[in-house]
């Protein structure tokens, strides 16, 4: 079994109760309240959210945007985003398998791209930095929320689909300039604290990235 398939298994399989997390629901919240403090958010735009889970950071965003189109692999994910948005009447999220690092990307144009906690699962970053990039309308935005470079205690060690510990806030401005972005900017969106290896509690920089598609 690769990496991927064993990463996408865990995750189908944690979907059920991936929401009773403290922790995910604090990330959740500080990433949608990083987002709507830095950019310009409206009813009018249209949204895709890359790796959403079962959509936390899209359901808080719910209401300042016009339509999300929430992305991710895991089926079972999907699924209880699907029943989280009949139940709470959110008729502007669109739940959607999509895997672009082997899917060809959909056609439409987005106003705003947004990942949270995603980029440390894909293998080849800067390729999936450039299909989002290609994906953003004219004047759109990309906010990418992910942690900062650490030493793999946030994950408790080696694990399958775990690709980065974390990231370099410089390096990945470089590649969003390096795709023609511009106002590329980075700030930190939430310190998560969780046991480290050691069992003592370590805090966990998460940072949100910003670009525009001018």
């Amino acid at each position: 079994m690769t990496d991927a398939s064993a990463n996408l298994d865990r995750f189908n399989a944690m979907a059920a109760e991936w929401d009773d997390s403290p922790l995910r629901a604090g990330i959740a919240r500080a990433v949608a309240g990083a987002i709507a403090d830095t950019l310009p958010l409206h009813g009018g735009m249209r949204a895709l959210e890359y790796g959403c889970g079962t959509g936390l950071v899209s359901v808080l965003l719910a209401d300042r945007l016009g339509h999300i189109v929430a992305a991710d692999v895991a089926p079972a994910m999907l699924d209880v985003l699907d029943a989280k948005c009949r139940r709470a009447g959110l008729s502007n999220i669109e739940p959607r398998r999509l895997d672009l690092t082997v899917d060809p990307p959909p056609a439409e144009r987005f106003d705003l791209v947004f990942s949270s906690m995603t980029l440390h699962h894909i293998e080849d970053v800067p390729a999936l930095l450039g299909t989002l990039t290609q994906m953003l309308a004219a004047g759109g935005w990309l906010a990418l929320a992910d942690l900062d470079r650490e030493d793999g205690g946030f994950h408790g060690g080696p694990m399958p689909g775990v690709f980065h510990l974390g990231f370099e806030r410089a390096w990945l401005m470089d590649r969003l300039r390096d795709l023609g972005l511009d106002d590329v900017t980075a700030r930190t969106a939430h310190v998560a604290r969780k046991p480290g290896p050691d069992g003592m509690p370590r805090d966990y920089p998460i940072f949100l990235a910003t670009a525009r598609r001018v």
